[in-house]
């Protein structure tokens, strides 16, 4: 394994990083800086302060796609991810292997951390 983690943060990472990763060969790190997890929660409040005012929010608290117009009840919005990617998993093919599954969450890591996702610190750690 080398010494130097790969940052998952504001930069992009590169094919060579998601290979190091998904193989193992290098540790992986959140980006740590005060303003960079401010931009985060900056995120995540907007969410929130969204929710408060409008109560709807696409794919959040509704439906996707055509179901766009399909409120969701509060109580099940947190199962709401899970059943989308339960949805759009049936039917695929065969399961992927270790190293293809950890280039996959790189790469999904990657893209929440950019900050406009919503998400808090807590899930990208």
């Amino acid at each position: 394994m080398t010494t130097d983690p790969i940052v998952f943060g504001e930069q992009p990472l590169r094919i060579e990083q998601v290979v190091a990763l998904a193989s193992r060969s290098a540790p992986a790190q959140l980006q740590s800086d005060a303003a960079y997890r401010e931009k985060i929660a900056k995120g995540a409040r907007f969410l929130d302060s969204l929710l408060d005012k409008e109560g709807v929010i696409y794919g959040v608290t509704t439906g996707y796609g055509d179901s766009c117009v399909v409120a969701v009840p509060l109580h099940q919005v947190e199962a709401l991810p899970r059943h989308l990617y339960t949805f759009h998993g049936c039917g695929l093919g065969k399961l992927l292997d270790e190293p293809a599954t950890r280039a996959v969450l790189a790469a999904r890591l990657q893209s929440l951390c950019q900050g406009v996702s919503g998400v808090r610190v807590e899930l990208l750690q």
